[in-house]
C-alpha cells in the first residue's frame, strides 16, 4: 500500500460554512490553545494593528457603555473585539456578525451576535475553527476596576478546560444532539430589555446556501439573572437556555418571503414598535418594511399586537399589514437596520443596500409609520470599504443604533463587515486573518439629525485599518459575487513530472495558485487508482511503499469547495 509522508487529507479541513454577507468559510488551521482572559481596558491591543504583544498602560479610563458620563468612543469599541479575538481561548468568541448590546445593569452589557466563530483566532492565521462555529451567540461583558472582562454563552457543545477542543451549539436553534443534517439558521436581530427580561428576536432561514430561505421570526426570552450570572461566572462552558416563542408565519397575497419581525425595535412611552421585513423575491435584496405595536408588557403575546394597515391605520391580524413606505418610493431596507428619535423626528439608519456601499445612511420621517424621505442623510462612509482589490473587496451591512452604548448627545452605531475576497482556489480571507469579522463602531452628534439636510456630519470613528491581504497577491484574489457558486474556476494542470526511485517516486507539477490543493490517484501494482494516494497542499507530493511496475498518475486540482479542475497524467516505473 502506498504511504504518503507528513501529508494531511481532506478531512482536516473544516466543512464550508456560509455567512449572512454572502459565505464565510473556515479553513481548519490548527493552532494552539491560548491563555484565559480578562480584557482590561488600559491594557488593550492596538486597534486593527493586532500587535503580538500588549500595549503599555494607557490612561484612557474604561469605556462604559449608555449612563455613564464618560464620552462614547468608537476606536476603544473596535479595540476591545480585535482584542478578545486575538487572545480568545476555545471557548470565546473570535468574530461574527449581527452585532447589538443590552444593557443589563449598571456594569453589564450583553452583546447579542449572528454568525459566530468560537476561537484560537489571530490577525495571521484566521480562525481555528476548534470549538465550533455557531449561527448565533451572546457574550456578556462585565466591567470591573481595570476594565471588562466577557464570557461567551453558547447554546452548549463549547469546550470546558484549556486543551479540551469542542463543537458548540448556537443558543438557538441548536440540532438535536447526534445529528447529522445541517441546522437551520436563527440570526438575531433587535432587542429590548423588558423589566427583567431580555426580549430578543431571531428569524428563521432554511439549511442551505445562498439565496438564503426566510422561514420566520422566533422570539427568545433570556431572564437578567441567567445572563448576569454566566458574566460573573467561569469563562468555560457557559451555556444560554432562553425562552422560545415562535410567531405564525405569513406571506403576503404577492408572494416572496414571509414577514420577518424584529429587524428593528423603537420604545415610545409604554409603546413598542416592531419593524419587520419581507422579500417580494427572495434571491433580490431588496426588502419592503412593515410594522407592528404593542404595549412593551405584551410584547411576546402576538395576539396583542396591531399591525399597520396604510394611511394611518392600525389592524389587528397579521393578514391586515401593509408596507410602510408607499408604492415606487424608492426605500428598500437591509435585513437589519434600526428606527430612532432625534431632534424632534424619526431616522431609519442603515448602511447602504447597494452590493459594496461603504456608506451609513439616516431616513427622517415625521411619524414612526413613516413615510421616511428616500432622499436620506449620509453619516458615515468608511473608506476601507469597496468590492474592488484595492479595498481587499471588503463589505459592509446591518448598521444599527446601540442605545446602551451612546451618551447624551452622541449615537453610537455599530455596523458588520466581511470580505467577499476568494483565492484562486476558493479559500475566503478568514483563513488568513481574524480582522475580517469584527465589529465595528461610529458615533454620531446627535446634532447631526438637526433640521439643516446640508449640514456637515462629522462621525468620529478609529483610523481604518483594514488589513491589506489582497494586495500581498492580487493576481491570486477575486470577488467572490463574479462568479454563480461564488468561485473562481479551478485552473487546470498542463504537467505531471516523475522522479521514481527504489519504492517510491515523487510527483511535481506547476503551481495552479493560491489556496489550490491536488489530489493524486496512481493506477499500478496494488493501486486501482480509485481513491487519492495522497492529498497535496504544495505542488509535488512523494509517495513511498510502492511495488516494482508500471504506474500511471493523475494529479486533479481541487479548491476549497471540492470542485476540480483539468487534470495532468505522467507514466513512470518503480524498480
Amino acid at each position: 500500500m502506498a504511504q504518503v509522508p507528513g501529508t494531511r487529507t481532506e478531512a482536516d479541513n473544516a466543512p464550508a460554512r456560509r455567512r449572512r454577507s454572502r459565505r464565510l468559510e473556515v479553513a481548519g488551521l490548527l493552532i494552539g490553545i491560548l491563555a484565559g482572559l480578562g480584557i482590561a481596558f488600559g491594557w488593550l491591543i492596538p486597534a486593527r494593528a493586532h500587535q503580538p504583544r500588549l500595549a503599555a498602560p494607557s490612561a484612557r479610563p474604561p469605556v462604559l457603555a449608555g449612563g455613564s458620563p464618560a464620552q462614547p468612543d468608537p476606536a476603544a469599541l473596535d479595540t476591545q473585539w480585535a482584542s478578545y479575538s486575538d487572545q480568545s481561548t476555545c471557548a470565546d468568541w473570535a468574530g461574527g456578525d449581527g452585532v447589538s448590546a443590552i444593557r443589563l445593569n449598571s456594569t453589564q452589557l450583553a452583546w447579542f451576535f449572528s454568525d459566530t466563530y468560537m476561537g484560537p483566532a489571530g490577525p495571521a492565521i484566521g480562525f481555528s475553527h476548534l470549538s465550533g462555529f455557531v449561527h448565533n451567540s451572546v457574550v456578556v461583558q462585565t466591567a470591573t476596576g481595570r476594565g471588562s472582562t466577557f464570557v461567551t454563552m453558547t447554546g452548549g457543545g463549547a469546550c470546558t478546560g484549556p486543551g479540551r477542543p469542542g463543537d458548540a451549539a448556537p443558543v438557538v436553534g441548536a440540532p438535536p444532539k447526534g445529528s447529522h443534517v445541517p441546522p437551520d439558521r436563527y440570526w438575531e436581530e433587535d432587542g429590548i430589555k423588558a423589566g427583567q427580561t431580555v426580549v430578543k428576536f431571531y428569524n428563521h432561514y432554511r439549511a442551505g446556501g445562498v439565496p438564503f430561505v426566510p422561514v420566520g421570526t422566533v422570539i427568545a426570552t433570556f431572564p437578567v439573572s441567567q445572563l448576569s450570572s454566566a458574566g460573573h461566572g467561569p469563562k468555560y462552558g457557559a451555556v444560554a437556555r432562553p425562552g422560545l416563542i415562535p410567531l405564525p408565519s405569513y406571506t403576503p397575497p404577492a408572494g416572496g418571503s414571509p414577514i420577518l419581525w424584529g429587524a428593528s425595535l423603537l420604545r415610545a412611552g409604554n409603546t413598542v414598535y416592531i419593524y419587520g421585513t419581507q422579500s417580494p423575491d427572495v434571491p433580490n435584496p431588496g426588502r419592503l418594511f412593515y410594522l407592528a405595536r404593542v404595549p412593551l408588557p405584551q410584547l411576546t403575546a402576538f395576539s396583542a399586537w396591531q399591525f399597520y394597515a396604510g394611511a394611518g391605520r392600525w389592524a389587528a391580524g397579521q393578514r391586515n399589514a401593509r408596507p410602510v413606505q408607499p408604492p415606487g418610493s424608492g426605500l428598500s431596507v437591509s435585513s437589519g437596520f434600526s428606527v430612532v428619535q432625534a431632534e424632534g423626528r424619526y431616522w431609519l439608519i442603515q448602511a447602504a443596500t447597494e452590493p459594496g456601499s461603504p456608506d451609513i445612511v439616516a431616513y427622517p420621517a415625521g411619524a414612526p409609520w413613516g413615510p421616511f424621505d428616500s432622499a436620506g442623510r449620509l453619516l458615515y462612509r468608511d473608506p476601507g470599504i469597496g468590492l474592488d482589490a484595492a479595498h481587499d473587496y471588503y463589505i459592509m451591512y446591518e448598521a444599527r443604533a446601540e442605545p446602551a452604548l451612546s451618551g447624551r448627545h452622541m449615537l453610537v452605531i455599530s455596523y458588520n463587515v466581511n470580505s467577499e475576497a476568494v483565492t484562486t482556489g476558493c479559500v475566503p480571507m478568514s483563513a488568513f486573518t481574524n480582522t475580517v469579522t469584527l465589529p465595528r463602531f461610529i458615533a454620531v452628534p446627535l446634532a447631526a439629525f438637526g433640521d439643516d439636510p446640508g449640514a456637515h456630519v462629522t462621525a468620529s470613528s478609529a483610523a481604518p485599518g483594514y488589513p491589506q491581504v489582497v494586495q500581498r497577491d492580487p493576481s491570486q484574489w477575486f470577488d467572490a459575487w463574479d462568479y454563480p457558486g461564488g468561485c473562481p474556476p479551478v485552473p487546470g494542470l498542463a504537467s505531471v513530472r516523475a522522479r521514481p526511485g527504489a519504492g517510491r517516486v515523487t510527483l511535481s507539477w506547476p503551481d495552479a495558485g493560491l489556496g489550490v490543493r491536488y489530489r493524486v490517484y496512481l493506477q499500478g501494482p496494488d493501486e486501482a487508482g480509485e481513491s487519492p494516494a495522497a492529498i497535496a497542499f504544495a505542488d509535488s507530493a512523494t509517495i513511498t511503499g510502492l511495488r516494482p511496475g508500471d504506474y500511471l498518475a493523475t494529479v486533479v486540482p481541487v479548491n476549497f469547495r471540492k470542485d476540480t479542475g483539468p487534470s495532468a497524467e505522467v507514466t513512470f516505473t518503480v524498480g
